[in-house]
């Protein structure tokens, strides 16, 4: 922040240090915004800001450090070329919470955080490291006690310096296989020699120990130490200690708190606390001034092996630092143009030849020491081949932009939204907004724009805009194509292709063919390329009828239903804001009868999402947005934003559903990137796949990816097209409305939403009722599936334990507060104590119409070995639940209903929260109210009862209902299973058979409603 002469010092009084407060301008907020706000300063040099939030049941707080991984240590004398302990500013966000001098305990932090209600996270990026909390608005001076004294007085503890060395091991393991970093790590390695950008910001037990060990050669054993290993966990958290030191100051923080407390209330918090941080005299924001391309780097393509299959492109050009020009921000409007997907964009052209399937432009400006603007996409087979015209329309656009005129009504357009947005910006979760704030204190901007800063354009500067186009040259970008396999056609025969040391990952870099950076240079001939039109979705109402509102409703009203359709509506009465967001679902019994019916219903919804990308951008530049969708019931049309164009962006996405045509070049497009899908989906995540593996298992019918695989390749136009036709003639309705919108105004929505689809009715039994299997009492059922993935070296456990039907709400809450209370001594026990992988995870898990607790673990080590590490936690777990104090016990119960009760931000968590019960089927809008009460007057004799009966493996006799997916690596996959006699191992091949032998628990049944004889309920009949 700027220094400005505008501060009034508040003088020390007893325990409260001095400290600054800004008192110029009023700060600039948004109409909807009723919080007040408090800039502060430290005498250490901290800068603060408070927020206080009367209505907030949650408080939060955020600290941020301009310190990441791009300042890990350097090379030094001595070392041998070592990379120096690369990882160390990530490795120091994981040990910095884990004990301090006031609070000892490792886990302290976590458990504090999770008995009240709240969550926490810290994460490293390349010029910034993060930490946040949030928690129970009770519980805000505990939360800012504990934080504070990470950055004061942490304990560093040799005994925990393994144990999370070994943790980021784990991380950087777990995303050795990711793509997204995979090719994100080439592009910052490829930087100028020793530019600091390409530090391999994730660490890993070798990278950060590299320092440690090359002191090993250079020092003799004189200690005594009993082992090498000894000696480089000394040194490294040696190493750790004056890296802190070195970076950590109180002058380089910014900090942000919000709560219901007073200002002057939450002052006296933060200041005695945070005044502890040392300065150390460091400058503000260590700077980075060597640049980060040489003329090798620019001008070249990085051609990338992947390990999904799939075909992308990026070109990305370094821009001037962009936070001097932040009322004209000149790059944010070049982006504007070229991420335009409307009608004369790049991204329609390329799409109209079938050689993208999307494309992007977009920053990166955090970094205040690397800046670039970036083009990206994915491309269709055809594209690959043609890379070089798809290179080549992007650089026709560019010259196109840099020899129009550039017309007024575009900066208008595009100030004016951005105006719009912030005046109308609604409420965040508290954690996520404190994190921003954190953040947005650490930038440039005068006290009073801390809010608004970059997110309103305030200026027109044509001379900027055009600055910022010349740097965007052919000559000064940089291309990456990334695929499985490069063709020889594209690549060359005497292509150099090496290998990058942490991930692995094939890459070549070349010059790009003078020949295309020749045409590149020409003017644009292009006439499909042009500027955007004016935008007509550009809301002209603003306006909110607000009424005084004693208490908001809790639910919508049903006021409309027939044998075709049904229409849920809630007027906003606690947000005022000029949005509303709708759901229709369209339900169909073909959508999901078969795997061919369930490929196809993919199709049309992409078809459907594809035919509308050049027609409703300008909706979603105006505040809009939509999405077409398929599930198992049929499809499902969201559509949001400002209300006063929203029914036209609705119905616009109706017509082109009930009236599409397919056309078997899009057909074929949309095709190739399904099928592309459906065989990545087998390459993703081993924990995310395990716990899919097991949903699947406990669902009597599921079309796999493969199933449709099988069917996708036979599938023709003339069928896409005869069975959307056939589904949408017989179809229910049921759509939700919420927001600023009257009754009269949503029937009449709803009337145009018949008019289009103009449906026959549905039987009540034609309609699909989701259902999930009944697991035998007393079952331990294994699946053993292998990952796809030859080279991921990680496998998987999901853990289940059935508990009964979802709509149990005697044993929901018992459910709920059992997965509550085991959440952190899960994740300390299995994760932090024996190391047993880096996805480490304990909740609640809905399968359809049941639940149970479910336990997943993603670790290098045998699933069969890990599943006897749960099923010992969870045995001795029993004796933790039967000593808890009742004091702890009331605590727990306390934090849990905190969690329950949490009100909703803003209306998309409203609706969201609305929709959930309405697609259940169980319609149950209160369920959180019950659960919580529930919770209220649970007994610890019932929670053992239940811990007995569904959890504790070594109960016996044995009642509870288990099933277990290991998936495994390819390196496990020949090893014989070291697998107990009474569990039952399940194969692929048999799990038909398994499904065929159990009963399902019943069906959705709504809560509450009474039905007459036509089959409304009574309860909404009145409404009518």
């Amino acid at each position: 922040m700027p220094p400005t002469v505008q501060w009034t010092t508040v003088r020390a009084v007893h325990e409260m240090p001095s400290y600054s407060v800004f008192t110029g301008s009023d700060i600039e907020k948004g109409d909807l915004d009723d919080r007040d706000y408090r800039l502060m300063r430290l005498e250490n040099g901290l800068h603060v800001i408070l927020v206080h939030d009367a209505s907030s049941d949650k408080a939060a707080a955020s600290l941020t450090v301009q310190v990441g991984a791009m300042h890990d240590p350097e090379s030094w004398p001595g070392s041998h070329g070592a990379d120096n302990a690369q990882g160390m500013a990530h490795f120091c966000e994981h040990m910095i919470s884990k004990g301090s001098e006031v609070f000892r305990e490792e886990n302290d932090f976590l458990s504090f955080i999770s008995t009240n209600g709240g969550i926490r996270n810290a994460a490293t990026a390349p010029s910034h490291t993060y930490y946040w909390f949030s928690v129970g608005s009770a519980f805000l001076a505990g939360g800012l006690a504990r934080t504070a004294t990470f950055f004061h007085s942490p304990l560093f503890t040799e005994s925990l310096t393994k144990r999370e060395i070994n943790a980021v091991d784990s991380e950087y393991r777990r995303n050795v296989q990711n793509d997204t970093r995979r090719v994100y790590h080439i592009t910052k390695i490829l930087s100028l020699p020793g530019h600091p950008y390409a530090h391999f910001s994730t660490g890993n037990v070798d990278s950060i120990t590299e320092r440690a060990r090359a002191s090993r050669h250079t020092s003799n054993n004189t200690t005594g130490e009993s082992t090498d290993d000894t000696r480089i966990w000394k040194e490294t958290r040696r190493e750790l200690v004056g890296w802190w030191e070195q970076h950590y100051c109180a002058g380089r923080m910014t900090l942000a708190v919000l709560g219901r407390e007073s200002l002057d209330e939450l002052a006296r918090m933060v200041v005695p606390l945070f005044s502890l941080i040392q300065n150390r005299g460091l400058e503000p924001r260590p700077m980075i001034i060597q640049p980060l391309w040489g003329s090798s780097e620019m001008g070249s393509i990085i051609f990338i092996k992947t390990v999904k299959d799939y075909y992308g492109f990026s070109l990305t050009f370094l821009i001037p630092d962009q936070r001097p020009h932040y009322k004209v921000q000149p790059a944010a409007v070049v982006t504007h143009f070229l991420g335009h997907e409307g009608p004369g964009s790049v991204c329609a052209y390329l799409k109209r030849k079938a050689w993208i399937f999307s494309l992007t432009a977009s920053l990166n400006s955090r970094n205040s020491s690397v800046q670039y603007l970036k083009v990206e996409g994915r491309l269709t087979k055809d594209g690959y081949a043609h890379y070089g015209d798809v290179l080549l329309a992007i650089y026709g656009y560019l010259n196109m932009l840099r020899s129009s005129p550039l017309d007024e009504y575009h900066f208008k357009e595009i100030s004016s939204m951005s105006k719009i947005r912030f005046r109308f910006q609604e409420k965040s979760q508290p954690h996520t907004y404190v994190n921003w704030l954190s953040y947005q204190l650490s930038e440039e901007y005068p006290p009073e724009l801390i809010l608004s800063g970059d997110s309103i354009i305030r200026e027109w500067d044509e001379v900027l805009v055009r600055k910022t186009l010349e740097v965007l040259r052919p000559e000064n970008g940089r291309v990456t194509l990334e695929a499985r396999e490069h063709a020889e056609e594209i690549i060359g025969k005497d292509a150099q292709w090496c290998t990058e040391k942490w991930y692995g990952t094939r890459y070549c870099v070349q010059r790009i063919d003078s020949s295309l950076m020749d045409k590149a240079q020409q003017p644009n001939e292009n006439l499909e390329l042009f500027l955007p039109r004016p935008n007509p979705y550009v809301p002209a109402d603003l306006n909110v009828e607000r009424k005084d509102v004693s208490e908001p409703a809790k639910m919508p009203v049903c006021i409309h239903r027939t044998n075709i359709s049904t229409l849920w509506h809630k007027r906003d009465d606690q947000f005022w804001v000029p949005k509303a967001f709708v759901r229709v679902a369209i339900k169909s019994p073909l959508a999901y009868a078969t795997p061919r019916s369930a490929v196809m219903s993919r199709l049309i919804a992409d078809l459907v999402e594809d035919a509308l990308s050049e027609v409703a951008y300008d909706a979603e530049l105006a505040g809009l947005a939509y999405s077409v969708s398929n599930n198992r019931k049929g499809f499902l049309i969201s559509a949001s934003g400002f209300n006063d164009k929203l029914p036209a962006l609705l119905m616009t996405v109706l017509h082109t559903l009930k009236d599409l045509a397919v056309d078997p070049v899009r057909l074929k497009v949309v095709a190739e990137q399904v099928e592309r899908g459906y065989r990545n989906f087998y390459l993703g995540q081993p924990s995310n796949l395990s716990e899919e593996f097991a949903a699947w298992s406990l669902m009597p019918t599921v079309w796999t990816p493969m199933d449709r695989l099988d069917e996708l390749r036979f599938i023709r136009a003339e069928e896409v097209q005869f069975y959307k036709d056939e589904l949408m003639a017989k179809v229910q309705i049921e759509m939700l409305v919420n927001g600023n919108y009257s009754q009269q105004q949503v029937t009449g929505i709803m009337k145009r939403v018949e008019e289009c689809i103009s449906p026959r009715p549905l039987l009540p039994m034609e309609l699909s009722q989701e259902r999930s299997l009944i697991l035998p009492e007393g079952s331990n059922f294994v699946l053993r599936k292998v990952h796809s993935n030859l080279q991921e070296e990680n496998s998987s456990l999901s853990y289940y334990c059935q508990f009964g039907e979802v709509g149990g709400d005697a044993l929901r809450p018992v459910l709920l507060f059992i997965a509550h209370i085991i959440k952190e001594p899960t994740h300390s026990q299995l994760r932090t104590r024996e190391q047993l992988g880096y996805v480490v995870a304990s909740s609640s898990w809905t399968v359809a119409s049941s639940m149970g607790l479910g336990i997943k673990v993603q670790s290098t080590r045998a699933p069969w070995d890990v599943e006897e590490r749960v099923n010992s936690f969870l045995d001795s777990y029993r004796d933790v639940l039967a000593g808890m104090s009742p004091n702890e016990f009331e605590l727990q119960k306390e934090g849990l209903v905190v969690k329950m009760m949490e009100k909703v931000k803003n209306l998309a968590e409203e609706t969201s929260r609305f929709w959930n019960h309405i697609s259940s089927g169980y319609y149950d809008f209160l369920r959180h109210e019950k659960d919580a009460n529930a919770v209220r007057v649970l007994r610890i004799d019932d929670v053992l009862a239940a811990y007995d009966q569904f959890i504790r493996p070594s109960t016996d006799p044995c009642t509870r209902k288990k099933l277990s997916v290991h998936l495994l690596s390819e390196q496990l996959k020949s090893e014989e299973p070291q697998i107990s006699p009474k569990v039952s191992l399940l194969t692929d091949s048999a799990l038909w058979t398994f499904k065929a032998k159990l009963t399902c628990y019943p069906a959705a049944v709504p809560v509450g409603l009474q039905l007459d004889s036509d089959g409304v309920p009574m309860r909404e009949k009145a409404m009518l």
